[in-house]
């Protein structure tokens, strides 16, 4: 059975360390294997697996945003009007649609046939449009799948995603649902960082039961969230300048057990004793979420000042900028002490932005940054 892992923009090299990490194999499946790695650009990143285990498994990820299971794909996709009938042959008559309509039933309370909607993407040129991909794929779906199926446009039983990366094309019914975005947050704030970003910023502190975990500038608490979800911790420190944020972070971890302290403060002063956390992950301002005025430069080497002085040695921090090299700078000019050791790029609200690893060392001299990079985001 073939599946798809939709994520983030970037992130996939990251939900494959997951997976490799959590889904081990069983004594008579293997692990998944990946199959390949697609992306809809500034959208998605989607991963193509073959997978023999339960997708619960899958449905546990937490750096993902949603599951598909494949019904059928289609290769060498001419880009003219041929194009139209080849998606509308493969749709129709790919074998994996009835074991994949089996699965989404079980996963749907035993749903028989009823309503279904079409989404579609294009990726590459085509001398057709998106529409006209949605319409020869709700053709198929109505005239050659199992059942009786009536398209709608919202509120459908069954969700299908057709996607055409040039002559390629995957078609997929979603086996999650908008939950899985929005994953244990009942607060949210404008501009909220997505919890399957966070989670992937919490993997790579390399989570420990005795974590004690930061985060300074915390918004709504979704870094803590997924702290707290993957796994045993010692402690969680989180706080932000607005009342607002406060109240959310309050109301998103008031069902997490264990010791979490959660203030009102200014990240540019924190109050924690020198050396007291190990473990740090921050979405620092992008520009346009602090006020009129501020000076963005300032900020980071306030901030970076103060992780440094309450990060132990040897722990380690995860920041999240829009801004790398601002973000370099601040770090050499206030926090010498905390060495970037890894940079992932990923798209957050159609904006570029890099996930940046640092540890924490004990000497006082300005530790060797990583090369600059050519901007390869074109």
């Amino acid at each position: 059975m073939l599946y798809v892992l939709q994520t983030i923009p970037g992130l996939a090299a990251l939900t494959w360390r997951e997976v490799e990490q959590t889904i081990r194999p069983e004594t008579d499946r293997p692990a998944p294997r990946q199959i390949g790695v697609r992306a809809v650009p500034a959208r998605n990143d989607l991963i193509v697996t073959d997978y023999r285990g339960s997708p619960r498994s899958l449905l546990a990820l937490r750096t993902i945003e949603d599951v598909f299971v494949v019904a059928a794909r289609g290769f060498k996709i001419a880009p003219d009007e041929r194009g139209l009938r080849q998606i509308h042959a493969a749709t129709r008559n790919e074998e994996a649609i009835k074991p994949a309509l089996e699965l989404w039933r079980r996963f749907n309370g035993g749903k028989r046939n009823g309503s279904f909607r079409v989404v579609t993407r294009m990726v590459g040129k085509h001398s057709f449009h998106r529409r006209d991909v949605g319409r020869a794929v709700a053709d198929a779906i109505r005239d050659g799948w199992p059942g009786r199926w009536q398209p709608v446009d919202e509120d459908a039983d069954l969700e299908v995603w057709a996607t055409l990366f040039e002559q390629e094309l995957i078609v997929a019914i979603r086996l999650s649902d908008a939950s899985m975005r929005l994953r244990d947050k009942a607060a949210h704030l404008p501009a909220s960082l997505r919890p399957a970003l966070a989670a992937a910023m919490v993997m790579l502190t390399c989570p420990q039961a005795d974590d004690i975990f930061l985060d300074p500038m915390a918004g709504a608490g979704t870094l803590l969230l997924e702290r707290a979800a993957a796994g045993p911790f010692t402690a969680l420190y989180g706080g932000d300048i607005s009342p607002a944020a406060v109240s959310a972070m309050n109301t998103n971890l008031r069902q997490i057990r264990g010791r979490i302290e959660i203030r009102r403060w200014n990240a540019t002063r924190l109050p924690l004793p020198d050396a007291s956390v190990n473990k740090v992950a921050v979405n620092l301002p992008f520009g346009n979420q602090i006020n009129e005025g501020d000076d963005l430069a300032e900020l980071y080497r306030d901030v970076l000042q103060q992780i440094a002085r309450v990060l132990k040695p040897g722990g380690r921090l995860v920041t999240l900028v829009a801004d790398q090299h601002l973000l370099d700078r601040a770090r050499a000019h206030a926090a010498p002490t905390l060495r970037a050791t890894a940079r992932h790029r990923v798209f957050v609200l159609g904006q570029r932005a890099t996930i940046c690893e640092h540890i924490r060392v004990a000497g006082p001299a300005i530790p060797p940054s990583l090369p600059a990079e050519e901007d390869d985001w074109e």
